[in-house]
């Protein structure tokens, strides 16, 4: 018994002295995080773009990022290049790509983000962005519906539809007034159809987050996209800073892309940067 006690105090000192760093630095983070927060919150209202841009950043680089932190870096970035008198044009240093780019990853983790949606299309008519081959009128309004939550939302919903689905049959087999069973049965079948929509934009939002495969092009003005992945290769097209592509494959220092009128073309790895 004493060799088991003692054993048993080795592994949970063996576990603390790996848990109590862990848990140090994730609190480190957080403070550190919180911290630059305010710092970019108050450059940002002093229009100090520069420095929220950079407190901002460094709340992403130790993992404490969130749809407000990108919404707020993306707008830094923004005004930042609209804003630089030190440069002959706006956005010369790349800033609309990385705006459009935190704008994406604002939206990815709150798809339901209004002003994020907003202020990229705002973003997206400096840019020579391609138009995307449209849309039938279903795609285009299950894509708005599954984009107005996330899928923990959808699933939520569901979950609490299958709940008063639930509720109302019991109350259909218990109640004894026939006006009020019809009700309930009627509501049940309305709440099970709801069901089934609600879980199958749950799925198909989860696939689509685990499937996306964007990326936005970061320069400082444009970028040559190449007919094969060699710099002496022709010349397809030319997008500008913050285009948004789909990636194909890659190879090498090359990534195969796909535009949004579906045209395909190389492009070096160092001028694209995943959503």
């Amino acid at each position: 018994m004493r060799a088991t006690y003692n054993y048993i105090m080795i592994v949970m000192a063996a576990v603390m002295a790996i848990v109590t760093p862990a848990a140090a630095i994730a609190a480190d983070a957080t403070t550190t995080a919180a911290a630059r927060w305010n710092e970019g919150i108050t450059a940002y209202e002093n229009r100090e773009y520069d420095k929220a841009v950079e407190a901002f950043e460094q709340i992403v680089a130790v993992g404490e990022a969130s749809a407000e932190v990108y919404y707020n870096l993306a707008n830094a970035y923004f005004k930042l290049g609209q804003s630089d008198d030190t440069t002959p044009r706006a956005f010369a240093r790349g800033e609309l790509g990385k705006a459009i780019l935190n704008y994406h990853r604002a939206l990815k983790l709150e798809p339901s983000m209004a002003d994020a949606r907003y202020n990229l299309e705002l973003a997206v008519d400096h840019t020579n962005d391609t138009q995307s081959i449209p849309q039938s009128f279903i795609a285009a309004l299950w894509q708005g519906l599954r984009s107005a939550t996330t899928s923990n939302g959808w699933c939520v919903t569901s979950l609490a539809m299958l709940a008063s689905t639930l509720i109302l049959a019991m109350f259909y087999l218990l109640s004894a007034n026939i006006l009020l069973r019809k009700i309930g049965f009627f509501v049940a079948i309305v709440l099970i159809f709801g069901y089934v929509i609600t879980t199958t934009l749950a799925i198909s939002s989860r696939n689509t987050l685990e499937s996306d495969n964007r990326a936005v092009v970061v320069c400082n003005d444009t970028t040559p996209v190449h007919a094969s992945p060699d710099s002496a290769s022709k010349i397809v097209r030319q997008p500008s800073q913050g285009v948004t592509l789909r990636i194909s494959r890659s190879h090498g220092d090359w990534t195969e892309i796909i535009f949004a009128d579906g045209e395909m073309g190389w492009i070096r790895n160092t001028s694209i940067e995943v959503i």
